[in-house]
């Protein structure tokens, strides 16, 4: 796929998630700054919804109602909690881990009869599920494989490359952000009420640094152009907070007439600009660096 016509897409709309984005949901900053305080820390100092039992029930019901293969819902944790932020999409999820006992059907002979009765499946399996807080609906992409015994999420073709945010130093790294410090970014948007439209109130401060890094990353750009805000994205789990800003890069390219786009991504705890987007000299384009290198195998 070629990177400069996703990316001139990309000043339009966004790549949608499979579970959330058919349509944009109206909801205002202010939700997803509650849904944040929401998140709390259990006796054990996990992170953990307030409204646990309550978005339970609603996966348990969803699991009843999807999978007649899972004879009970055994446990249910919290893995994570997700918001995205664009000018023309918003939303967010929780994604949670079911432990469940599956059964299976298996075929037997009664009096030359072919008959047909549950076996159990002898391990607990694991099953992902997504809560809606806007829809405050469960959703799944997980199917049951009976030859492999297993559940697995059913991949999309063609998916976009999504940039690998730990080499970038974004995610995993050895200073976390806050949760407060996403409830702070978020009152860094300036939004029209009305409409909900976005853009961060720092976005000349960014911007700055943006050019100054494409400057001294790519010495075959004469200059950048137009830099658009993207999305902005959070993401808490037991295991890591993180948090980024994605802005597209309209740069002028020394010996090429047409004007090329590349992503760049902005962390709001490091205050630093990364990208993980190369010049092909083939291609005369800028593409996420694990699709050129695809292109050369």
């Amino acid at each position: 796929m070629r990177i400069n016509t996703s990316l001139f897409i990309l000043f339009f709309t966004l790549v949608f998630s499979s579970f959330l984005s058919a349509q944009i949901e109206k909801f205002s900053i202010d939700s997803l700054k509650s849904e944040h305080q929401k998140l709390k820390l259990n006796s054990d100092g996990e992170i953990v919804p307030i409204n646990i039992k309550e978005i339970n029930q609603k996966i348990r019901f969803f699991i009843e109602e999807n999978f007649p293969n899972v004879e009970l819902t055994r446990n249910i944790i919290w893995d994570s909690y997700t918001t995205f932020l664009s000018p023309s999409n918003r939303y967010h999820f929780h994604v949670f881990i079911a432990q469940v006992k599956v059964h299976k059907m298996v075929s037997g002979e009664k009096d030359q009869i072919i008959v047909r009765k549950k076996q159990d499946v002898e391990r607990l399996k694991y099953l992902e599920v997504v809560y809606n807080p806007a829809s405050k609906k469960a959703s799944s992409n997980f199917k049951w494989f009976s030859e492999d015994e297993e559940f697995f999420p059913v991949e999309k073709e063609n998916k976009t490359k999504d940039p690998d945010l730990e080499s970038l130093q974004i995610a995993n790294q050895e200073q976390k952000a806050l949760k407060d410090d996403f409830n702070t970014e978020h009152d860094g948007f300036e939004e029209n009420k009305e409409t909900l439209e976005i853009l961060p109130k720092n976005e000349t401060e960014i911007k700055r640094k943006i050019r100054e890094f494409v400057k001294s990353k790519y010495s075959n750009i004469e200059y950048a152009r137009n830099i658009i805000w993207d999305n902005y994205n959070t993401f808490i789990s037991p295991f890591d907070l993180f948090h980024y800003h994605t802005f597209i890069v309209q740069a002028k390219v020394k010996g090429n007439k047409r004007l090329k786009y590349l992503e760049v991504l902005y962390n709001p705890l490091s205050l630093d600009v990364t990208s993980d987007f190369i010049w092909s000299e083939e291609d005369e384009e800028f593409y996420r660096e694990d699709s050129a290198q695809e292109k050369t195998e």
